[in-house]
């Protein structure tokens, strides 16, 4: 069921968890896949309706950031008109156990989708956990910072890519503050993301055809020119480890 542009925001987090999705339609994922391998696609309102539904959970409002090409169309409430194919929440490394707790309690997690006990990862080194609702993903991975550098993990899993992989992206002179903050919704809440000059630098890089309009919209929504150049000067500079 489609809501009426902004309504979601006023409706309870932990009831919008559990509201069902409906039948999905297939599509491809963000991750690299093998190429018989199609995933569930969903309606731009109803991804938005569960990401405002972590993101402004009290239990995780300010510990949890939305990133991605979502974000621009959660900030304005308005409709991307085409499908997502997930919801990316990055999270303080600090704060990952607080999520896994949430999402035990919310009997949302998934221990075969916890980047901690994926076969490859032997360290047992944090990389993220992943969520589905009704086949839409849901992941939380996190980031820190150490010697002036930003560092994000992430992971795919065997089922959605080739195979189990740990990601880190070392983002050089980056520090959290370029990174995350805050961004007043229509009803004056504020929705902790990825700063949309880092996803405005992130997609230019990758200039798909589906970008343009997240790229539309972020320049309509604003974007600082002296922060885009700093973290376009760090992308440029980024070192990309995939293990094993």
């Amino acid at each position: 069921m489609f809501m009426p542009k902004n309504t979601i925001q006023n409706k309870n987090p932990a009831e919008i968890l559990r509201l069902p999705f409906g039948c999905p339609m297939m599509g491809d994922r963000k991750i690299m896949q093998p190429p018989e391998r199609r995933i569930d696609m969903f309606p731009c309102d109803l991804v938005k309706e569960k990401a405002l539904a972590f993101g402004l959970h009290p239990k995780l409002k300010g510990k949890i950031f939305l990133a991605g090409g979502l974000a621009p169309w959660v900030i304005s409430g308005e409709n991307s008109n085409r499908l997502h194919s997930d919801i990316d929440f990055v999270v303080p490394l600090s704060e990952m156990e607080t999520v896994r707790t949430f999402l035990k309690d919310q009997g949302l997690y998934d221990q075969t989708h916890d980047s901690l006990f994926l076969s490859c990862n032997q360290e047992k080194i944090d990389f993220g956990t992943e969520v589905f609702l009704d086949g839409l993903p849901v992941s939380f991975t996190p980031f820190f910072e150490e010697n002036n550098n930003l560092y994000q993990r992430d992971f795919t899993t065997a089922d959605f890519s080739t195979k189990d992989s740990l990601v880190t992206l070392c983002l050089p002179n980056l520090s959290p503050e370029d990174y995350i903050t805050a961004y007043a919704l229509s009803d004056g809440q504020k929705l902790y993301c990825t700063s949309l000059e880092f996803v405005y630098a992130k997609k230019s890089r990758k200039n798909r055809p589906k970008d343009q309009r997240d790229l539309q919209k972020m320049k309509q929504i604003g974007l600082k020119e002296n922060l885009l150049k700093h973290i376009t000067d760090s992308f440029s500079s980024a070192v990309l480890e995939i293990k094993p």
